[in-house]
Protein backbone atom coordinates (compact mmCIF):
# COMPACT_ATOMS: atom_id res chain seq x y z
CA UNK A 1 0.00 0.00 0.00
CA UNK A 2 1.40 3.22 -1.17
CA UNK A 3 2.16 5.79 1.94
CA UNK A 4 2.66 9.20 0.86
CA UNK A 5 5.19 11.28 2.65
CA UNK A 6 3.65 14.90 3.31
CA UNK A 7 6.08 15.66 6.44
CA UNK A 8 8.05 18.80 4.51
CA UNK A 9 5.58 20.32 2.59
CA UNK A 10 3.96 23.29 3.65
CA UNK A 11 -0.03 25.33 3.79
CA UNK A 12 -3.28 23.30 4.23
CA UNK A 13 -2.59 19.16 4.75
CA UNK A 14 -4.96 18.00 2.18
CA UNK A 15 -3.27 20.17 -0.38
CA UNK A 16 0.24 18.96 0.80
CA UNK A 17 -1.44 15.20 0.84
CA UNK A 18 -2.92 16.18 -2.74
CA UNK A 19 0.40 17.39 -3.98
CA UNK A 20 2.48 14.66 -2.89
CA UNK A 21 0.22 12.11 -4.54
CA UNK A 22 -0.14 13.84 -7.84
CA UNK A 23 3.81 13.65 -7.84
CA UNK A 24 3.62 10.14 -7.24
CA UNK A 25 1.27 9.74 -10.11
CA UNK A 26 3.19 11.90 -12.33
CA UNK A 27 6.41 10.19 -12.06
CA UNK A 28 4.46 6.43 -12.07
CA UNK A 29 5.19 5.57 -8.69
CA UNK A 30 1.26 4.89 -9.00
CA UNK A 31 0.72 3.56 -12.22
CA UNK A 32 -2.46 3.45 -13.93
CA UNK A 33 -5.52 1.62 -11.96
CA UNK A 34 -3.98 1.71 -8.87
CA UNK A 35 -6.34 1.74 -6.04
CA UNK A 36 -5.49 4.40 -3.31
CA UNK A 37 -5.57 3.24 -0.01
CA UNK A 38 -9.45 3.49 1.48
CA UNK A 39 -9.28 7.00 3.50
CA UNK A 40 -9.76 5.67 6.92
CA UNK A 41 -6.54 4.13 6.73
CA UNK A 42 -4.65 6.51 4.93
CA UNK A 43 -5.72 9.23 7.76
CA UNK A 44 -4.62 6.82 10.09
CA UNK A 45 -1.24 5.90 8.98
CA UNK A 46 -0.41 10.28 8.02
CA UNK A 47 -2.04 10.99 11.36
CA UNK A 48 -4.68 13.20 10.26
CA UNK A 49 -8.41 13.13 10.38
CA UNK A 50 -9.91 11.49 7.66
CA UNK A 51 -12.14 14.55 6.36
CA UNK A 52 -8.72 15.93 5.27
CA UNK A 53 -8.13 12.60 3.24
CA UNK A 54 -11.52 13.30 1.45
CA UNK A 55 -10.79 16.67 0.34
CA UNK A 56 -7.24 15.53 -0.72
CA UNK A 57 -9.00 12.54 -2.81
CA UNK A 58 -11.73 15.63 -4.28
CA UNK A 59 -8.81 17.69 -5.04
CA UNK A 60 -7.46 14.63 -6.86
CA UNK A 61 -10.69 14.32 -8.72
CA UNK A 62 -10.41 17.92 -9.92
CA UNK A 63 -6.97 17.75 -11.58
CA UNK A 64 -8.51 14.77 -13.09
CA UNK A 65 -5.80 12.11 -11.97
CA UNK A 66 -7.83 9.81 -10.11
CA UNK A 67 -11.94 8.65 -10.26
CA UNK A 68 -14.06 7.01 -7.60
CA UNK A 69 -15.63 3.68 -8.80
CA UNK A 70 -18.81 2.95 -6.87
CA UNK A 71 -18.68 -0.19 -4.34
CA UNK A 72 -15.03 -0.38 -5.16
CA UNK A 73 -12.90 2.46 -4.21
CA UNK A 74 -10.81 5.07 -6.00
CA UNK A 75 -7.77 4.76 -8.56
CA UNK A 76 -5.21 6.63 -10.81
CA UNK A 77 -7.27 7.52 -13.66
CA UNK A 78 -5.95 6.48 -17.12
CA UNK A 79 -5.00 9.38 -19.15
CA UNK A 80 -2.70 7.85 -21.42
CA UNK A 81 -4.50 7.94 -24.23
CA UNK A 82 -4.80 12.28 -23.82
CA UNK A 83 -1.13 12.34 -23.07
CA UNK A 84 0.24 10.45 -25.85
CA UNK A 85 -1.59 12.13 -28.51
CA UNK A 86 -2.75 15.54 -28.23
CA UNK A 87 -0.17 16.29 -24.85
CA UNK A 88 2.68 14.15 -25.96
CA UNK A 89 5.81 16.02 -26.15
CA UNK A 90 6.84 15.49 -29.89
CA UNK A 91 10.18 14.75 -28.78
CA UNK A 92 11.05 12.89 -25.63
CA UNK A 93 13.46 10.45 -23.62
CA UNK A 94 13.20 7.60 -21.67
CA UNK A 95 14.74 7.28 -18.27
CA UNK A 96 15.64 9.69 -15.20
CA UNK A 97 16.09 13.14 -16.77
CA UNK A 98 18.36 14.93 -14.61
CA UNK A 99 19.39 17.42 -17.45
CA UNK A 100 16.58 19.78 -17.40
CA UNK A 101 16.41 22.60 -15.55
CA UNK A 102 13.32 23.56 -14.65
CA UNK A 103 10.64 24.67 -11.43
CA UNK A 104 8.44 21.73 -9.92
CA UNK A 105 5.24 21.76 -11.21
CA UNK A 106 3.24 22.15 -7.49
CA UNK A 107 0.59 24.89 -6.79
CA UNK A 108 1.09 26.50 -9.73
CA UNK A 109 -1.55 24.41 -11.95
CA UNK A 110 -4.48 25.40 -9.72
CA UNK A 111 -2.92 29.02 -9.43
CA UNK A 112 -3.82 28.96 -13.20
CA UNK A 113 -7.20 27.88 -13.08
CA UNK A 114 -8.41 30.03 -10.46
CA UNK A 115 -7.10 33.35 -12.83
CA UNK A 116 -8.50 31.89 -15.72
CA UNK A 117 -11.81 31.39 -13.99
CA UNK A 118 -11.28 35.45 -12.79
CA UNK A 119 -10.53 36.19 -16.00
CA UNK A 120 -13.58 34.80 -17.51
CA UNK A 121 -15.56 37.65 -15.49
CA UNK A 122 -13.90 40.26 -16.37
CA UNK A 123 -14.72 41.39 -19.61
CA UNK A 124 -12.81 44.22 -19.85
CA UNK A 125 -9.56 43.03 -18.91
CA UNK A 126 -10.94 40.60 -21.87
CA UNK A 127 -10.91 42.57 -24.39
CA UNK A 128 -7.57 44.25 -23.17
CA UNK A 129 -5.29 41.22 -23.50
CA UNK A 130 -7.03 40.19 -26.99
CA UNK A 131 -5.70 43.40 -28.54
CA UNK A 132 -2.36 44.62 -30.89
CA UNK A 133 -0.42 47.06 -28.75
CA UNK A 134 2.50 49.09 -29.47
CA UNK A 135 6.26 47.65 -27.61
CA UNK A 136 5.97 49.86 -24.53
CA UNK A 137 2.76 47.39 -23.63
CA UNK A 138 -0.51 48.55 -21.10
CA UNK A 139 0.15 50.62 -17.73
CA UNK A 140 -1.28 48.86 -15.33
CA UNK A 141 1.03 45.57 -16.14
CA UNK A 142 4.34 47.65 -16.13
CA UNK A 143 3.25 49.41 -12.80
CA UNK A 144 2.72 45.51 -11.77
CA UNK A 145 6.12 44.66 -12.84
CA UNK A 146 7.85 48.04 -11.44
CA UNK A 147 6.12 47.58 -7.88
CA UNK A 148 7.18 43.80 -7.36
CA UNK A 149 10.72 44.77 -8.43
CA UNK A 150 10.61 47.79 -6.39
CA UNK A 151 9.82 45.10 -3.09
CA UNK A 152 11.96 42.14 -4.38
CA UNK A 153 15.22 44.04 -5.27
CA UNK A 154 14.54 46.85 -2.62
CA UNK A 155 15.31 48.95 -5.32
CA UNK A 156 13.27 52.15 -6.47
CA UNK A 157 13.19 51.27 -10.50
CA UNK A 158 11.34 53.75 -13.08
CA UNK A 159 9.41 51.65 -14.84
CA UNK A 160 10.40 53.27 -18.15
CA UNK A 161 13.27 51.38 -17.70
CA UNK A 162 11.30 48.09 -18.02
CA UNK A 163 10.57 45.63 -21.43
CA UNK A 164 8.75 42.90 -21.19
CA UNK A 165 10.15 39.68 -23.03
CA UNK A 166 9.30 36.40 -24.11
CA UNK A 167 11.73 34.74 -21.28
CA UNK A 168 15.57 34.92 -20.53
CA UNK A 169 16.53 33.66 -24.23
CA UNK A 170 14.70 36.17 -25.89
CA UNK A 171 16.03 38.84 -23.97
CA UNK A 172 19.36 37.95 -24.07
CA UNK A 173 19.15 37.87 -28.05
CA UNK A 174 17.64 41.33 -28.05
CA UNK A 175 20.29 42.53 -26.52
CA UNK A 176 22.89 40.64 -28.70
CA UNK A 177 21.39 41.92 -31.75
CA UNK A 178 21.00 45.87 -30.30
CA UNK A 179 23.79 46.17 -28.66
CA UNK A 180 26.61 44.02 -30.82
CA UNK A 181 27.79 43.31 -34.61
CA UNK A 182 29.05 40.47 -36.05
CA UNK A 183 33.03 39.88 -35.02
CA UNK A 184 32.37 42.03 -31.79
CA UNK A 185 34.08 40.73 -28.71
CA UNK A 186 31.85 39.77 -25.74
CA UNK A 187 33.43 38.73 -22.29
CA UNK A 188 32.15 35.50 -20.75
CA UNK A 189 32.59 32.97 -18.16
CA UNK A 190 34.84 30.29 -18.88
CA UNK A 191 32.05 27.48 -18.27
CA UNK A 192 29.12 29.66 -19.70
CA UNK A 193 24.88 29.00 -20.18
CA UNK A 194 25.34 26.92 -23.28
CA UNK A 195 22.48 28.37 -25.11
CA UNK A 196 24.21 31.59 -24.94
CA UNK A 197 26.86 30.20 -26.74
CA UNK A 198 24.96 28.98 -28.92
CA UNK A 199 23.13 32.24 -29.54
CA UNK A 200 26.61 34.07 -29.98
CA UNK A 201 27.92 31.47 -32.35
CA UNK A 202 24.33 31.77 -34.66
CA UNK A 203 25.10 35.48 -34.32
CA UNK A 204 28.64 35.30 -35.54
CA UNK A 205 30.10 37.02 -32.21
CA UNK A 206 33.46 36.28 -31.28
CA UNK A 207 33.15 35.14 -27.52
CA UNK A 208 36.36 35.17 -25.15
CA UNK A 209 36.41 33.66 -22.16
CA UNK A 210 37.52 34.86 -18.31
CA UNK A 211 39.19 32.75 -15.90
CA UNK A 212 37.00 31.14 -12.95
CA UNK A 213 37.35 30.58 -9.11
CA UNK A 214 35.80 28.89 -6.42
CA UNK A 215 34.05 32.29 -6.32
CA UNK A 216 33.72 33.69 -10.09
CA UNK A 217 34.99 35.20 -12.25
CA UNK A 218 38.66 36.52 -11.53
CA UNK A 219 38.98 40.09 -11.64
CA UNK A 220 42.54 40.16 -12.46
CA UNK A 221 42.01 38.20 -15.54
CA UNK A 222 38.97 40.16 -16.48
CA UNK A 223 40.84 43.43 -16.48
CA UNK A 224 43.19 41.83 -18.93
CA UNK A 225 40.67 40.66 -21.27
CA UNK A 226 39.33 44.15 -21.04
CA UNK A 227 42.94 45.81 -22.24
CA UNK A 228 43.49 43.44 -24.64
CA UNK A 229 40.29 42.96 -26.42
CA UNK A 230 38.18 45.79 -26.09
CA UNK A 231 34.55 44.49 -25.49
CA UNK A 232 31.44 45.90 -25.45
CA UNK A 233 29.58 43.23 -23.70
CA UNK A 234 30.21 41.26 -20.64
CA UNK A 235 27.98 38.42 -19.91
CA UNK A 236 27.58 37.83 -16.03
CA UNK A 237 25.26 35.13 -13.91
CA UNK A 238 26.37 36.30 -10.48
CA UNK A 239 23.41 35.58 -8.10
CA UNK A 240 23.79 31.61 -9.36
CA UNK A 241 26.64 30.88 -11.74
CA UNK A 242 25.85 28.51 -14.42
CA UNK A 243 26.87 25.23 -14.34
CA UNK A 244 29.02 25.28 -11.43
CA UNK A 245 26.40 26.82 -8.83
CA UNK A 246 28.99 29.43 -7.24
CA UNK A 247 28.00 33.05 -5.98
CA UNK A 248 30.13 36.10 -6.58
CA UNK A 249 30.73 37.49 -3.53
CA UNK A 250 29.95 41.29 -2.44
CA UNK A 251 33.82 42.60 -2.65
CA UNK A 252 34.13 40.63 -6.09
CA UNK A 253 31.07 42.09 -7.42
CA UNK A 254 32.25 45.70 -6.43
CA UNK A 255 35.79 45.17 -8.66
CA UNK A 256 33.87 44.13 -11.43
CA UNK A 257 31.67 46.95 -11.79
CA UNK A 258 34.79 48.97 -11.07
CA UNK A 259 36.86 47.49 -13.95
CA UNK A 260 33.57 47.36 -16.49
CA UNK A 261 33.36 51.27 -16.09
CA UNK A 262 36.87 52.16 -16.57
CA UNK A 263 37.13 50.02 -19.96
CA UNK A 264 33.52 51.00 -20.39
CA UNK A 265 31.57 47.84 -20.46
CA UNK A 266 28.01 47.19 -20.69
CA UNK A 267 27.56 44.17 -18.14
CA UNK A 268 24.67 41.69 -18.77
CA UNK A 269 23.53 40.12 -15.52
CA UNK A 270 21.44 37.10 -16.35
CA UNK A 271 19.51 36.32 -12.55
CA UNK A 272 17.10 33.82 -14.71
CA UNK A 273 18.58 31.13 -12.83
CA UNK A 274 16.13 30.68 -9.78
CA UNK A 275 17.81 31.21 -6.16
CA UNK A 276 16.52 30.50 -2.92
CA UNK A 277 15.14 33.10 -1.03
CA UNK A 278 17.82 32.84 1.91
CA UNK A 279 20.59 33.11 -0.87
CA UNK A 280 19.70 36.35 -2.57
CA UNK A 281 21.46 39.67 -2.39
CA UNK A 282 21.76 42.73 -3.98
CA UNK A 283 21.99 42.64 -7.96
CA UNK A 284 24.31 44.55 -9.31
CA UNK A 285 21.84 46.78 -11.69
CA UNK A 286 20.88 48.29 -8.32
CA UNK A 287 24.99 49.11 -7.86
CA UNK A 288 25.49 50.20 -11.00
CA UNK A 289 22.31 50.82 -12.67
CA UNK A 290 23.95 53.16 -15.79
CA UNK A 291 25.74 50.00 -17.20
CA UNK A 292 23.58 46.98 -16.27
CA UNK A 293 21.31 45.06 -18.35
CA UNK A 294 19.22 43.16 -16.06
CA UNK A 295 17.58 39.87 -17.70
CA UNK A 296 15.09 38.30 -15.32
CA UNK A 297 12.40 35.37 -15.96
CA UNK A 298 9.74 34.04 -14.58
CA UNK A 299 9.87 30.61 -16.54
CA UNK A 300 12.44 29.47 -13.64
CA UNK A 301 10.49 30.93 -10.89
CA UNK A 302 7.20 29.75 -11.70
CA UNK A 303 6.58 27.30 -14.70
CA UNK A 304 8.51 26.40 -17.93
CA UNK A 305 5.74 27.04 -20.00
CA UNK A 306 5.42 30.31 -18.94
CA UNK A 307 7.70 32.34 -21.24
CA UNK A 308 7.48 36.05 -19.97
CA UNK A 309 10.77 37.68 -18.82
CA UNK A 310 11.99 41.27 -18.70
CA UNK A 311 15.32 43.42 -18.87
CA UNK A 312 15.66 46.16 -16.52
CA UNK A 313 18.01 48.71 -18.42
CA UNK A 314 19.53 52.29 -18.71
CA UNK A 315 17.45 54.39 -19.91
CA UNK A 316 19.60 55.49 -22.88
CA UNK A 317 19.31 52.31 -24.26
CA UNK A 318 15.69 51.99 -24.04
CA UNK A 319 14.94 53.15 -27.93
CA UNK A 320 17.10 50.88 -29.23
CA UNK A 321 16.04 47.43 -27.07
CA UNK A 322 12.57 48.45 -28.54
CA UNK A 323 13.00 49.12 -31.64
CA UNK A 324 14.47 45.58 -31.84
CA UNK A 325 11.87 44.12 -29.90
CA UNK A 326 9.20 45.40 -32.49
CA UNK A 327 11.22 43.73 -35.45
CA UNK A 328 11.73 40.50 -33.38
CA UNK A 329 7.90 40.21 -32.40
CA UNK A 330 6.20 43.83 -32.24
CA UNK A 331 4.87 43.23 -28.71
CA UNK A 332 4.94 40.37 -25.69
CA UNK A 333 1.33 38.58 -25.70
CA UNK A 334 -0.53 41.07 -23.50
CA UNK A 335 -2.60 37.89 -22.18
CA UNK A 336 0.87 36.40 -21.05
CA UNK A 337 1.67 38.93 -19.18
CA UNK A 338 -1.77 39.47 -17.12
CA UNK A 339 -1.75 35.96 -16.12
CA UNK A 340 1.62 37.01 -14.58
CA UNK A 341 0.63 39.95 -13.11
CA UNK A 342 -2.28 38.66 -11.62
CA UNK A 343 -0.12 36.38 -9.70
CA UNK A 344 2.35 38.83 -8.38
CA UNK A 345 -0.65 40.26 -7.19
CA UNK A 346 -2.75 37.95 -5.69
CA UNK A 347 0.20 36.27 -3.99
CA UNK A 348 0.74 33.29 -6.09
CA UNK A 349 3.88 34.05 -7.34
CA UNK A 350 5.38 34.04 -3.45
CA UNK A 351 3.36 31.08 -2.45
CA UNK A 352 5.02 29.24 -5.45
CA UNK A 353 8.75 30.30 -4.51
CA UNK A 354 8.28 29.12 -1.11
CA UNK A 355 7.08 26.00 -2.10
CA UNK A 356 10.03 25.65 -4.53
CA UNK A 357 12.11 26.76 -1.61
CA UNK A 358 11.11 24.22 0.84
CA UNK A 359 11.24 21.24 -1.94
CA UNK A 360 14.32 22.01 -3.16
CA UNK A 361 15.59 22.20 0.71
CA UNK A 362 14.62 18.53 0.72
CA UNK A 363 15.88 17.59 -2.43
CA UNK A 364 19.45 19.37 -1.27
CA UNK A 365 19.50 17.14 1.39
CA UNK A 366 18.79 13.97 -0.32
CA UNK A 367 22.06 15.44 -3.06
CA UNK A 368 24.27 15.60 0.24
CA UNK A 369 23.62 12.46 1.45
CA UNK A 370 26.07 10.99 -1.45
CA UNK A 371 27.29 14.32 -2.49
CA UNK A 372 28.63 16.43 0.27
CA UNK A 373 29.40 19.84 -0.96
CA UNK A 374 32.85 21.03 0.20
CA UNK A 375 32.48 24.49 -1.29
CA UNK A 376 30.33 27.22 0.97
CA UNK A 377 30.10 29.69 -2.17
CA UNK A 378 27.66 27.02 -3.95
CA UNK A 379 24.31 27.89 -4.22
CA UNK A 380 21.79 25.54 -3.33
CA UNK A 381 19.79 26.02 -6.52
CA UNK A 382 18.25 23.41 -9.17
CA UNK A 383 21.64 22.71 -10.04
CA UNK A 384 24.29 20.74 -9.16
CA UNK A 385 27.79 20.16 -9.99
CA UNK A 386 29.92 16.99 -9.53
CA UNK A 387 33.44 16.76 -10.36
CA UNK A 388 34.39 13.28 -11.21
CA UNK A 389 38.16 11.43 -10.65
CA UNK A 390 40.49 10.64 -13.10
CA UNK A 391 40.25 9.19 -16.38
CA UNK A 392 36.37 10.27 -16.24
CA UNK A 393 35.57 13.17 -18.50
CA UNK A 394 32.24 14.96 -18.19
CA UNK A 395 31.64 13.46 -21.48
CA UNK A 396 32.33 9.92 -21.49
CA UNK A 397 30.40 9.45 -18.13
CA UNK A 398 27.76 11.67 -19.56
CA UNK A 399 27.39 8.51 -22.48
CA UNK A 400 27.76 5.77 -20.06
CA UNK A 401 24.94 7.23 -17.70
CA UNK A 402 22.41 7.86 -20.78
CA UNK A 403 23.27 3.96 -21.57
CA UNK A 404 21.63 3.17 -17.98
CA UNK A 405 19.34 5.93 -18.49
CA UNK A 406 20.17 8.90 -16.40
CA UNK A 407 20.36 11.99 -18.12
CA UNK A 408 22.69 14.83 -17.33
CA UNK A 409 25.03 17.22 -18.45
CA UNK A 410 28.93 17.24 -19.43
CA UNK A 411 31.17 20.04 -18.53
CA UNK A 412 32.50 20.24 -22.12
CA UNK A 413 28.51 21.92 -22.95
CA UNK A 414 29.40 24.64 -21.29
CA UNK A 415 33.25 25.30 -22.13
CA UNK A 416 33.78 28.44 -23.97
CA UNK A 417 36.14 28.38 -26.63
CA UNK A 418 39.90 26.61 -25.38
CA UNK A 419 38.55 27.19 -21.91
CA UNK A 420 40.31 24.19 -19.60
CA UNK A 421 37.25 21.88 -19.55
CA UNK A 422 36.92 20.13 -16.36
CA UNK A 423 36.02 16.54 -15.50
CA UNK A 424 32.16 17.03 -14.62
CA UNK A 425 28.83 16.74 -14.94
CA UNK A 426 25.61 19.17 -14.32
CA UNK A 427 22.77 17.46 -12.60
CA UNK A 428 19.52 19.28 -12.03
CA UNK A 429 17.71 17.90 -8.65
CA UNK A 430 14.03 19.81 -10.27
CA UNK A 431 14.29 17.18 -13.25
CA UNK A 432 12.94 14.32 -12.01
CA UNK A 433 9.53 14.77 -10.88
CA UNK A 434 9.61 12.87 -7.57
CA UNK A 435 12.25 12.24 -4.99
CA UNK A 436 12.30 8.70 -5.35
CA UNK A 437 13.27 9.33 -8.76
CA UNK A 438 15.88 11.65 -7.95
CA UNK A 439 17.64 9.13 -5.40
CA UNK A 440 17.57 6.15 -7.95
CA UNK A 441 19.56 8.47 -10.24
CA UNK A 442 21.76 9.83 -7.61
CA UNK A 443 22.27 5.97 -6.43
CA UNK A 444 23.39 5.03 -9.81
CA UNK A 445 25.53 8.23 -10.39
CA UNK A 446 27.33 7.50 -7.40
CA UNK A 447 27.54 3.53 -8.32
CA UNK A 448 29.39 4.54 -11.47
CA UNK A 449 31.68 6.93 -9.71
CA UNK A 450 32.65 4.04 -7.22
CA UNK A 451 34.03 1.44 -9.84
CA UNK A 452 36.73 3.96 -10.68
CA UNK A 453 37.04 5.47 -7.22
CA UNK A 454 35.44 3.00 -4.86
CA UNK A 455 37.78 4.39 -1.69
CA UNK A 456 36.18 7.96 -2.18
CA UNK A 457 33.06 7.19 -3.00
CA UNK A 458 30.85 4.91 -1.17
CA UNK A 459 26.65 4.43 -1.14
CA UNK A 460 25.16 5.99 1.51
Amino acid sequence: MFIPDISNRTGPKFIALADALTEAIESNELAINTKLPPQRILSYRLGVTVGTVTRAYQELERRGLIEPKVGSGTYVKDRQSEQQTFYHPVTSQEGIDLAICRPLLLSQQQHLSTILQDLSHEPTAQKAVLDYYSAEGLHGHNRTLQHWLNDRLNVDIDNRRLIWTYGGQHSLAIILQSLSRPKDTILVEGLCYAEFINACQQAERKLVPVQLDEAGIVPEDLELHCKRHKPRLLYLTPAIQNPTGTQINDSRRLKIIEICRRYNVLIIEDDVLYCPPSHRKTPLVAIAPDITIYVGSFSKYFAGGLRVGYLIMPLTLKDTLQRTLRANCMHISPLMIDLVCRWLTNGAMEAVDKEIALELSARHRLFNQYFPSQNNAVIPGFNCWIPLPEPLTGYSFSKLLRNKGIHVREAEMFAVGRYPVPAAIRISLTGPSSRSQLKTGLVIIKEQISLVMPNSYRIA
